[in-house]
């Protein structure tokens, strides 16, 4: 005669079963790990005061990606700082004719030659809540920050910023 079955084990498995399944659904249902992401940097002069984590990234107002991380970089020597914004675009936002370009890196920077920059806009008057936006400007210049002196991962590309209006009142107020 065959020994009975150990309700406590098959128990025990049948609940650790189920735990393994919702574990999977939540963290492959959500989509974070399966979607492509496109990693950016931009070096912003003065302050990011109202810029948050998982602030809006735009492009000619849709939204492209999310802020991922604020980092400032300190130089001992001058005491200056830079502060880096990290960012997030996922590609399949954006749909292009012609050939798929076989370099990313080639091809994002002829892009930036042609004038793409970020800008820090704000999100909300209400809030004063900031947000990035990448566009088209061709008439300012490229000013690459993080390139000199701070080393950027391979898979990481750093966007020029240029100034909003604010910033430029606010210099030309310190300055008098």
């Amino acid at each position: 005669m065959s020994k009975p079955a150990n309700k406590k084990a098959i128990g025990a498995f049948v609940v650790s079963a189920i735990a393994l399944t919702v574990a999977a659904v939540v963290v492959l249902g959500s989509g974070k790990f399966l979607v492509q992401k496109d990693l950016y940097v931009s070096f912003f002069r003065g302050s990011v005061k109202g810029l948050r984590v998982g602030a809006p990234v735009v492009f000619r107002g849709a939204q492209v990606g999310q802020v991922t991380d604020v980092i400032i970089y300190a130089d001992r020597k001058d005491y200056s700082a830079q502060i880096a914004v990290r960012y997030e675009i996922l590609p399949k936002n954006f749909r292009s004719r012609g050939p798929e370009p076989k370099d990313r890196n080639k091809y994002m920077q002829e892009m930036i030659q042609s004038g793409l920059r970020a800008k820090m806009v704000m999100q909300s008057m209400v809030t004063g809540q900031l947000m990035i936006n990448i566009d088209f400007y061709e008439d300012k210049p490229l000013r690459l920050l993080g390139t000199q002196e701070i080393e950027l991962p391979e898979d990481v590309l750093e966007i020029p910023t240029i100034e909003t209006a604010m910033q430029k009142i606010a210099e030309t107020l310190d300055e008098i």
